[in-house]
């Protein structure tokens, strides 16, 4: 079944004293265009977030948009203490106690107040090991966006069916009603000729006559033309995959049938079933915009 380039999926995982959040939302666009939007830390792996999408959608104005999880966060920063520096201290206040007598009795607490005593780093994290979290937030959104355009899809195509069909309706209107029209532009120009009272007219040069209009108002082909059209768009919308240029391809065709049937209709049944289609298709027309 189709899909709808409309979808929105969340993903969130967490492992490891590591996790992330991802987002994946899109429109309808007439190719695959991706953006992401990630903290800095994390813009190495916009290439393999792309990719990753491209594995659930081949059609659409795709954002995605990563954050870190606030308890990860944490989990990434180490506080380093400058031993260092404190024994340098120690060693220094020792030296004033000795020399003055005094008892200054230093704890850890004191220690630490020491300017450049301690320092906040980022934990060194593998890329493989955030991948492995990151990229499994990533799937779980995936999943859920495919699933929704998938649905989405299902709804689309169900309405494109219903088009379909009173597009059919009509088209059995044209072909009931164009073999008549020959026959009826016969009699008129038989009762003319009668009104005229034109006698020894050549049956034969009527027979002619009426030949001539009957080919150029016939639409045999584009009945034809428009039957196959619509057995297409059924197949299509039964189909799984990207079928939206497939679908914006046929409607164009199936307008330029009804096109060609509007200026050989030289009838006012015709010319009404072919505006009523001329609508229906143009319906057609702007619902794919958003089939992927």
């Amino acid at each position: 079944m189709i899909s709808s380039m409309t979808g929105y999926g969340r993903g969130e995982y967490a492992q490891g004293g590591i996790g992330y959040t991802v987002e994946v939302k899109s429109v309808n666009h007439r190719f695959c265009d991706i953006t992401v939007k990630e903290p800095r830390e994390l813009m190495q792996f916009e290439e393999r977030l792309k990719e990753l999408i491209k594995k659930y959608a081949a059609r659409g104005k795709i954002d995605v948009y990563v954050s870190i999880l606030p308890a990860a966060g944490e989990k990434q920063t180490e506080v380093v203490a400058d031993m260092g520096l404190i024994k340098a201290y120690v060693n220094a206040l020792k030296a004033v106690d000795n020399e003055c007598g005094t008892d200054l009795r230093l704890d850890a607490r004191t220690l630490m107040g020491i300017p450049g005593a301690l320092t906040e780093t980022a934990a060194e994290i593998d890329p493989e090991e955030v991948w492995a979290v990151l990229g499994k937030a990533g799937e779980e959104a995936c999943e859920i966006f495919a699933k929704m355009r998938k649905t989405e899809g299902e709804k689309l195509a169900a309405v494109l069916k219903e088009t379909g069909e009173k597009i059919a309706q009509l088209l059995e209107t044209v072909r009931e009603r164009a073999p008549l029209v020959p026959k009826e532009f016969r009699a008129k120009l038989e009762e003319r000729i009668e009104e005229l009272e034109l006698k020894g007219v050549d049956q034969q040069r009527i027979a002619a006559e009426v030949a001539i209009y009957a080919d150029k108002c016939s639409v045999d082909e584009e009945i034809a033309r428009l039957d196959s059209h619509l057995s297409q768009l059924h197949t299509l919308l039964d189909s799984d995959g990207a079928v939206g240029k497939q679908l914006d391809f046929l409607v164009q065709e199936m307008n330029r049938e009804v096109n060609t049937i509007g200026s050989k209709a030289n009838d006012l049944t015709l010319t009404k079933a072919v505006l009523a289609m001329k609508n229906e298709v143009e319906k057609l027309r702007e619902q794919i915009q958003n089939v992927e």
